[in-house]
């Protein structure tokens, strides 16, 4: 079989899709790192109160042990997420060592479901809430995560490894949804920003940005999966310039959500 030549529309699609996930991991990993830094280093000092120093819509509360533990939990579950989804998508791992490829996948879907569940939880029955329109968004993205992470088990069991990758990255994209909301928070704000208009928790926009947050990355992933299947050049070539565009858009939201939300944070003396 003769390789694709460096300009074959599969090779211009593969390349497209390196672009946006290695734009994507450094975003995510900053996300990570910032996650076991302020959640991580605040549980193990045991300065829980210091978890405040960055608002929530219910945070620490002192007296609410259950409610707490389930807090700091799904904020630590989101960097292990986060981590062990990335690393799946590595095609190194998955050729050379396949048991690691196995096991991290457990542990990603495992926790994907503890995850989403927990938010579940945090949403309807702790009370963290923004809004109804929050609220749907929310709920729906969980409910998708619980699908999608139990279909995409499932066909690994029955070895139907190519529903079982979409399914994956399908879960992949919708348990970065908090990450996503991010990103297209700062996405939004430096655009509407010049404008004078503000984003608030309770408005249009931010509404929008937070279905957007998991919609959004479905629908590419949908276009990209049929650009895969497709026979002809002009999908795979439109595809794979798209993803380098998304790529650049992801490392300007990512660059932007460290910059205004993360580091000020972790910054010394700061409360933000």
């Amino acid at each position: 079989m003769t390789q694709p030549r460096i300009s074959s529309p599969a090779r211009a699609l593969k390349l497209g899709a390196t672009a946006w996930f290695v734009a994507a991991t450094l975003g995510q990993w900053a996300f990570v790192l910032f996650i076991l830094l302020f959640f991580g280093g605040h549980s193990l000092s045991g300065d829980l109160a210091g978890l405040n120093d960055k608002p929530h819509v219910t945070g620490y509360v002192p007296g609410d042990l259950f409610g707490n533990i389930h807090f700091i939990a799904h904020a630590l579950m989101g960097g292990v997420v986060t981590f062990a989804g990335s690393l799946q998508l590595v095609p190194v791992l998955r050729r050379r060592w396949p048991r690691i490829h196995r096991w991290n996948g457990r542990l990603f879907l495992s926790i994907s479901l503890l995850a989403a569940l927990s938010g579940l939880y945090l949403t309807w029955i702790r009370g963290s809430q923004l809004g109804t329109g929050s609220n749907i968004s929310i709920t729906m993205n969980g409910v998708l995560i619980l699908a999608f992470a139990a279909l995409a088990w499932r066909s690994a069991l029955r070895r139907d490894f190519v529903r079982h990758r979409q399914h994956a990255l399908r879960t992949f994209l919708l348990v970065n949804g908090v990450w996503f909301l991010r990103i297209g928070i700062m996405l939004a704000g430096l655009v509407l920003a010049p404008l004078g208009i503000e984003i608030n928790y309770q408005g249009t926009v931010f509404v929008g940005v937070s279905f957007a947050s998991w919609a959004v990355p479905l629908v590419v992933l949908e276009l990209y999966l049929r650009a895969e299947r497709s026979q002809r050049a002009a999908p795979r070539y439109a595809m794979a310039a798209a993803l380098g565009l998304f790529a650049l858009v992801t490392l300007a939201g990512s660059a932007a959500a460290a910059a205004f939300m993360w580091l000020p944070v972790l910054s010394p003396g700061s409360a933000h």
